[in-house]
């Protein structure tokens, strides 16, 4: 990636993270989740790594032929 991909990627993740960090929630309408403020962050990161060890561990070997798959 250029430099300035990175550098606008990462102005946006700092941004996300201090709007989420300070918005205000409705206490009326929130669950055990939302008292905890970096909640949906980890969620994301943990799920995008678990479809990332998931493609690797079990699609990849579905997927991946040997060398000589067509010669045969």
């Amino acid at each position: 990636m250029k430099t300035w991909h990175r550098l606008i990627l990462a102005l946006l993740t700092i941004a996300s993270i201090i709007a989420g960090l300070s918005m205000h929630h409705d206490p009326g309408h929130s669950h055990w989740w939302d008292t905890f403020p970096i909640f949906w962050i980890l969620f994301g990161s943990v799920g995008c790594v678990a479809l990332i060890v998931f493609a690797k561990i079990i699609l990849a070997p579905i997927i991946y032929k040997k060398e000589d798959y067509y010669n045969d």
